[in-house]
């Protein structure tokens, strides 16, 4: 065997580990999440949800309300779950380069390969797969990676140690090592995992009808601030320029516009979670630099959907009552236009409220009026389309709201 080829595996795995230095990870203390039932804070709710009397009733619109729940869990996951998960992954792959290090110390001019070293590290990787999948999946899929990482080189390890040829080995041994540190960087975990931007299963949750072709932002403020973005990833294609985003999503300054916006709708006795969306439109990378989008996401004129969670179905119907109480509705309708609309479509109350203000080019000296849209799916309270214009006023303008869950 030439032994060029080993040095040219070495000195792979050495640039690839300087590359990677300089990557810094955000670590995130697994606390317990604070109780988010006031606006980004922990103050106790007004009453105790478990008061509730048992409750088998699931509400109206189940298949909407099972739908947000699915989203609702996935997003509270990635504000809660993902960074232990990830360190879950780390510590399992760290451990299969710890086995293959062991053995290759083990190999010198006394000692052969055996069969036995290349069963040991079979069950160093399929250990790990098995703790990955533990941690990632349902979310992530990490099993077939790692078990493919490991099935690449056990059966030529144990070919070459049945012949006792340590030289190539121990050269598969180098080569074993350097595919598992590949799926160890921070780099590979931050596209492979990510969280910013998603673009699992909950991307598809939240716009089922375009993935492709939807940015959504996320925030679960009652879980430690959590906000991202969701789409799908850019292509890095030479000859064209990504867009940039400038600001997080969602950050607290907006937040708390929507919140003025709502008023009334906001209803924390009773509610378990809370969570934000906004719906836009993807935006596409440009033959030249000044024509990429460049700002931060909330300039791409999402449409918002405010969520929230109660303790039961009864609970959220409660809500609901104290919602309509303080404001007004007239009529009920879909929140799709008309061109969109499925015979079966859900029909949204039409709600508005007056404010202190004005959301109006210089009428703040008068009450302004908030027009949107309200409807109860199951155990949960959802909120669209919340505009100082009237619904009448403002013809298309769901968006991309069309390809969101709430609107397919």
């Amino acid at each position: 065997m030439q032994r060029t080829r080993r040095n040219l595996l070495t000195a792979g795995a050495v640039v690839c580990l300087t590359g990677c230095l300089d990557v810094e990870g955000v670590t995130y203390p697994d606390e317990p999440a604070p109780n988010e039932s006031d606006p980004d804070g922990g103050m106790a709710p007004d009453d105790d949800p478990a008061d509730d009397p048992a409750d088998d009733n699931p509400g109206p619109h189940s298949e909407l309300a099972a739908a947000t729940r699915s989203i609702v869990d996935d997003t509270i996951w990635f504000a809660v779950s993902y960074p232990s998960a990830i360190d879950t992954y780390r510590e399992a792959t760290a451990d299969v380069l710890t086995a293959i290090e062991s053995v290759r110390e083990s190999i010198d001019g006394q000692t052969d390969p055996t069969v036995s070293m290349a069963e040991q590290l079979e069950t160093a990787g399929y250990d790990a797969a098995e703790r990955a999948a533990a941690a990632l999946e349902p979310h992530f899929k990490p099993a077939g990676l790692v078990q493919a990482r490991t099935d690449n080189h056990i059966p030529v390890l144990t070919r070459f140690a049945r012949r006792n040829d340590a030289d190539r080995f121990v050269e598969e041994l180098e080569r074993m090592h350097l595919s598992f540190f590949q799926i160890q960087t921070p780099i590979y975990i931050g596209r492979r995992f990510s969280r910013d931007p998603i673009h699992n299963r909950l991307l598809q949750r939240l716009v089922p009808g375009a993935p492709d072709k939807v940015l959504a932002e996320l925030a679960a403020p009652g879980y430690r601030q959590f906000s991202t973005l969701a789409y799908q990833p850019y292509s890095e294609e030479s000859e064209t320029y990504l867009p940039t985003f400038t600001d997080e999503a969602l950050p607290k300054e907006r937040r708390e516009t929507l919140r003025e916006q709502l008023g009334p709708v906001i209803q924390t006795n009773g509610r378990t979670a809370e969570l934000f969306v906004t719906i836009a439109s993807r935006p596409n990378p440009a033959s030249r630099r000044g024509a990429a989008f460049r700002g931060p996401p909330g300039n791409l004129d999402g449409v918002s959907v405010y969520v929230q969670r109660y303790s039961s179905a009864e609970r959220a119907s409660k809500r609901l009552d104290a919602v309509l109480e303080a404001g007004e509705t007239e009529g009920r309708e879909p929140i799709v236009p008309e061109t969109n609309a499925s015979d079966d479509a859900i029909a949204w109350h039409r709600y508005y409220h007056r404010e202190a203000g004005s959301t109006r080019t210089d009428l703040d000296d008068f009450p302004g009026v908030q027009y949107g849209y309200l409807l109860q799916a199951g155990e949960f309270l959802l909120a669209t389309g919340f505009s100082g214009d009237a619904w009448e006023e403002r013809p298309q303008w769901q968006g991309r709201l069309v390809d969101a869950w709430v609107g397919t």
